[in-house]
């Protein structure tokens, strides 16, 4: 922490409230933070954390209650004042421009000019002299986003708010998309930012993450703070207790599989420069686990087994049969469906309704000719809604007003209306809360009791210790080697993630 301001107020909310229609997301909240201190926000999805810092990155008009920034009194009712008054925002879900340039993304309104033309060279020069403080020194700034993977994408993110030198950084979520060894470095910047005395608002559902980085918690529950600790003075069981209202020691489902015969196949696949001479099956009532590290091709792989990317050589099965998808929607008619990691980019649309949402995978199923009656679907919907316990329970709600975790619960619902024989399911718990998780993982459960083969694809090793009947291990695009049920642990999917261990045989 720097010598000048160390320790300072730099955030002050007092008595802060915001409404929507038939909900009080935020309800009279006190919240501070500090010159050169890390201050995590923690809760369960729709708690009120988000709604929170989104106005403090004035989003809303309509607010109540007084904000002081490093003193003064600030009205924050656009997002212009907000960053005018030296808020910084990295959301969960990226803001960046997929079609344009890394360099466009970090400069935006900002591109040095010489004369009547942009200066390229300057360009590049301050793209990558940003990008180096993220760690991503050797990132092409002239590649579109849509080139880069999820985890540098968070980092350009992350780069693109240090750009306007902000006195209050806000991170939400920052670490969703992030690989441990990213998550590291991350932390490193983090703790230069502080000895800068810039004050970081930090969200996440990582308690372990809570522990190690910050200095002070505030933790929230139905739009209203449960109370502020030091991080060395509360428990873990503490925390998660005034989280969720009730003592929580596992929330991973416990399972007893049911397996039957093999209902699935991959044989030899290939594309080239991303995943090789892949071979896997999983059975009726079985969840096989795709295990690696990021960038070992676990993504891509499940693109291409539905159709959204081309493969090169190899081929899948089908109860015996060999099939091959032209897209994603022949691949959904046959049974085949995959929940996408990047519920936002592409796997909601988010300003239709949650009901919209859900529906929409199985229009052909309550159509009548040419007629799609969206009436016949309702009760599946509210069944759906009612079981993962989506919050509000409003069907006819814009997705784009549901907490994150509640967007989660619509596209997982989304594939359930479906009634799958295969489910391909990518990071499935990402950025959600512990009680979502849990509720997710029983839905998981349920499906597989009823004879759907899953392929689960997560970065969350207790994950696929509580949910796994088998794990195959990708490394480099190759799968290295396979790990039974009883073999399933958390040091051994590390080991075998890296290339090493008694189940590693590539």
């Amino acid at each position: 922490m720097s010598e000048q301001g160390a320790g300072r107020e730099m955030l002050k909310m007092h008595n802060v409230s915001k409404c929507f229609p038939g909900t009080l997301a935020v309800d009279c909240v006190d919240f501070d933070v500090r010159a050169g201190e890390v201050h995590a926000l923690v809760g369960e999805n729709g708690a009120g954390k988000s709604t929170l810092m989104k106005l403090l990155a004035g989003s809303f008009n309509d607010y109540t209650g007084t904000v002081r920034i490093d003193g003064q009194e600030v009205k924050l009712h656009t997002p212009a004042q907000s960053k005018a008054h030296g808020v910084g925002m990295i959301y969960q879900e990226l803001s960046l421009a997929r079609p344009i340039t890394i360099a466009e993304n970090l400069l935006v309104g900002k591109l040095p000019v010489r004369g009547l033309f942009i200066n390229d060279r300057e360009v590049k020069r301050q793209a990558r002299e940003l990008l180096s403080r993220v760690g991503l020194d050797k990132l092409d700034p002239s590649l579109p986003v849509s080139a880069i993977s999820q985890c540098e994408a968070q980092l350009v993110e992350i780069a693109k708010s240090l750009g306007d030198n902000p006195k209050i950084l806000v991170m939400d979520e920052p670490t969703s998309a992030l690989s441990s060894e990213e998550v590291h470095r991350l932390f490193a910047i983090i703790r230069q930012l502080k000895a800068q005395g810039i004050a970081v608002i930090y969200i996440s559902h990582h308690l372990q993450e809570v522990f190690e980085i910050s200095d002070r918690v505030t933790i929230m529950r139905d739009g209203r703070r449960q109370g502020t600790y030091q991080t060395d003075r509360i428990t873990k069981a503490e925390m998660t207790h005034l989280m969720v209202g009730r003592s929580v020691d596992e929330f991973y489902a416990q399972r007893i599989s049911a397996i039957g015969d093999e209902l699935f196949r991959v044989e030899g696949l290939s594309r080239w420069g991303f995943f090789h001479d892949v071979s896997f099956s999983v059975s009726a009532g079985e969840t096989l686990a795709v295990c690696g590290l990021a960038g070992s091709g676990r993504t891509e792989l499940a693109r291409a087994i539905v159709g959204v990317d081309r493969y090169d050589e190899g081929r899948i099965l089908l109860q015996g049969e060999e099939v091959r998808f032209a897209n994603m929607f022949q691949a959904i008619q046959s049974g085949v469906v995959y929940l996408t990691e990047s519920r936002s980019v592409d796997g909601l649309a988010i300003r239709l309704t949650a009901a919209e949402n859900i529906m929409s995978a199985h229009i052909p199923d309550h159509a009548k000719g040419i007629f799609y009656k969206a009436a016949d679907g309702n009760r599946d919907v509210q069944e759906l809604i009612e079981a993962l316990n989506i919050y509000p329970a409003a069907a006819q709600r814009q997705a784009l007003n549901f907490s994150g975790g509640n967007q989660q619960k619509i596209l997982m619902a989304k594939w359930l209306a479906t009634n799958p024989k295969v489910l391909i399911l990518d990071e499935p718990t990402r950025g959600v809360d512990i009680g979502a998780k849990e509720i997710i993982h029983k839905a998981i459960d349920r499906l597989a009791k009823q004879g759907t083969a899953i392929i689960l694809i997560t970065s969350d090793l207790p994950e696929i210790v509580g949910l796994s009947d088998r794990a195959v291990i990708l490394r480099n695009g190759h799968v290295i080697g396979e790990i039974p049920r009883n073999g399933i642990l958390e040091t051994e999917l590390l080991m075998a993630a890296n290339g090493e261990g008694e189940y590693v045989h590539v």
